[in-house]
Parts: structure tokens; sequence; C-alpha cells
């Protein structure tokens, strides 16, 4: 797998996990609701994948979901730093194709 398709891919599993995330925050007060994890897994020719979604087994409150809002907030913001260095690195794949395209010419 080349650098752009390694970089897309940890875009794709960063994308599907702040998702997740935020759809535990938005059901924090559901009765009955679980908090949902991705679980991601590293591919042989470079790149991640997600590989499945895990329910926590975590009792609910009383009225409620088992949603740790603090591990949500950390959640998020680990998984938006994350998705900010997949960026940087196609930016600095795409310098590099830049390069070597304007050598070859």
């Amino acid at each position: 797998m080349d650098g752009i398709s390694a970089g897309i891919s940890g875009l794709g599993v960063a994308t599907q996990s702040i998702a997740l995330s935020s759809g535990n925050v938005a059901n924090v007060n559901t009765d009955g609701y679980r908090a949902k994890s991705l679980q991601q897994q590293e591919q042989e020719q470079g790149g991640v994948r997600a590989s499945g979604v895990t329910e926590s087994q975590e009792p609910t409150a009383p009225g409620g979901s088992n949603v740790d809002l603090a591990t949500e907030a950390v959640n998020l913001d680990l998984k938006g730093v994350s998705y900010q260095a997949d960026l940087k690195f196609l930016q600095a794949q795409q310098n590099i194709l830049g390069t070597a395209l304007d050598l070859k010419a």
C-alpha cells in the first residue's frame, strides 16, 4: 500500500471513531444505551481498517446509559489529533510526489 492510501485509511478510521463517540455523547441520557467503541486493526500491506464495533459491558445507570462523558471527551480529542496527523501525513506525501514529478520534468 502506498503512503497516500495508508493516510486515507487512517482518516477513514478516525472519522468512524469520531462518529461513534459523538453518538455515545448524543445518547448519554437514553435509557439502556451502552457506549460503543470502534476496534481497529493494522493491515498487512499498511494502513488501518475498522475491524468491528464493541459495546461496553459496564452496567447502565437507572433511566440512562453507561456513557462516561469524561472518557468520551478525551477520546474525541485523541481522535481529532489522529485525524489531523493523518492530514499532515497526506500533505507531506503530496509534497514528496510533487517534488519527484518536478525532478522528472
